[in-house]
């Protein structure tokens, strides 16, 4: 009986925390989309490059620990084996992204199944549901080919069916934030801005901080830095050579999601 009041008060806390998480970001991302379109990008990547991290230690059987030279390797060839297959086929590799996303999302998400779903499926989908031309002209972009209309409205469809989810999520709970910001990003932001957002306050953050817990944020910087480093000046050099003109927006964004998916297929982070 004696812990009753302080697990009162650590849910307590933990209540604030996401409330204040979320509705801090969630005003970060409109003061960079009132910035106009060049911040609102710019922030999405951000949120991306800082989500980095959460998946830069292997963690598995209870332990954190570096990934070793032999792993980092396989896992670069991997990932160049996917981005190959991006440029081969554009919209079969991004069609298998998204389901692989979606799949990793609702597993490793917080909260009931219902509300795992409704994230996953808001966070892949939710953009393509609010602003459908907005979202084709950036996949357009970035596949280097027109998005059948089709294919953008089976997206949109997702993107309803984690909208109908997410609110019969928040009738059980009304005050899951996190869910709250990510339905309200993907309806009112940039695409990039908004999918940012969500990657990072559903998924990368929630992610790090559980292992946060469990080891300690110390240990948790020691496992992630070898790679969470050179990955995220290797991504800041890849933005930039777009930006001088040097690589293709095609073959950066086949980089990016090549890297993306072992990484999708391999994680086993233990609650």
């Amino acid at each position: 009986m004696a812990s009753a009041p302080a697990d009162h008060d650590r849910r307590l806390r933990a209540f604030g925390r996401g409330a204040a998480l979320s509705f801090g970001l969630l005003s970060l991302a409109a003061l960079a989309q009132l910035a106009g379109t060049g911040a609102a990008i710019a922030l999405g990547i951000g949120f991306f490059l800082a989500g980095f991290a959460h998946g830069a230690a292997e963690h598995q059987s209870g332990t954190l620990r570096a990934f070793r030279l032999l792993d980092a390797a396989a896992y670069v060839l991997a990932g160049l084996a996917v981005a190959a297959l991006f440029l081969a086929m554009p919209l079969a590799g991004l069609t298998l992204f998204l389901l692989l996303s979606a799949w990793h999302f609702q597993h490793s998400a917080g909260g009931d199944r219902l509300a795992r779903w409704a994230y996953a499926l808001t966070a892949v989908g939710g953009s393509a549901l609010w602003q459908g031309e907005a979202t084709a002209e950036i996949f357009a972009a970035l596949l280097g080919q027109p998005i059948p209309q089709p294919w953008m409205l089976v997206l949109a469809v997702a993107g309803g069916a984690g909208l109908v989810l997410a609110i019969a999520a928040l009738g059980r709970r009304p005050h899951g934030w996190s869910l709250i910001a990510c339905v309200a990003a993907t309806a009112l932001l940039h695409p990039v801005l908004a999918t940012g957002l969500a990657f990072f306050l559903g998924h990368a953050w929630p992610m790090q901080h559980a292992q946060a817990r469990r080891f300690g944020w110390s240990e948790v910087i020691r496992a992630a830095a070898p790679t969470a480093i050179p990955a995220m000046l290797g991504a800041l050099a890849i933005a930039a050579f777009v930006l001088v003109g040097i690589l293709p927006l095609v073959w950066a964004a086949a980089l990016a999601f090549g890297m993306a998916t072992p990484h999708i297929l391999t994680e086993r982070l233990e609650r």
